[in-house]
């Protein structure tokens, strides 16, 4: 079961809708395993699927049906949580390219996640990386990356595929202090 990968500078309208109600679908387990918050409001959905700065990858099924979102912010200032300048400090060159890149979320539909679909966007997305030479930026929550082992699995698919350095440039840890 192959996805039908595209990418889209706006999805509004019908196609906003779907999308929308696919990403509840997907990230609403998220709601109470990160201390972060992952679910965006509606408004702030509706606001990065409109922003051309945000680049779209949507995955449909055979029959048209959404099953897949990924967004990639092509200009950090459009990523309201990240530091344009921490990047641009570490990665001169590619900053005065505009070639600093993140992704905000990627999720495919709960009942595709162990087919192709997943891997079918992750490919689509590495080739678009890696045509324009970019440092790509993401962050995984402790869930995804301990449970499903996220970030180590994505190393290893690019490190096979690509040639690419891998690092963790940041690290913040959530606490908690329960006075008795």
């Amino acid at each position: 079961m192959r996805a039908d990968v595209t990418f889209e500078a706006t999805v509004t309208g019908e196609a906003a809708e779907r999308f929308w109600a696919l990403y509840l679908e997907a990230f609403e387990p998220l709601r109470t395993r990160a201390a972060a918050r992952h679910v965006l409001h509606r408004e702030e959905f509706d606001e990065e699927m409109s922003d051309s700065r945000v680049l779209k990858l949507l995955a449909h099924d055979a029959q048209g049906k959404e099953v897949g979102l990924t967004t990639l912010a092509t200009d950090l200032a459009a990523v309201p949580w990240v530091s344009p300048e921490f990047f641009a400090e570490r990665y001169p060159e590619h900053a005065a390219r505009g070639a600093i890149w993140y992704i905000g979320f990627t999720l495919a539909h709960p009942g595709r996640r162990s087919t192709r679909t997943f891997m079918d966007m992750i490919d689509a997305l590495v080739a678009r990386l890696a045509e324009h030479r970019v440092v790509c930026a993401y962050d995984v929550s402790r869930f995804n990356d301990d449970s499903l082992r996220f970030a180590e699995n994505l190393r290893r698919r690019l490190e096979r595929t690509q040639d690419v350095t891998v690092e963790t440039v940041d690290r913040q840890t959530y606490y908690a202090t329960t006075f008795h």
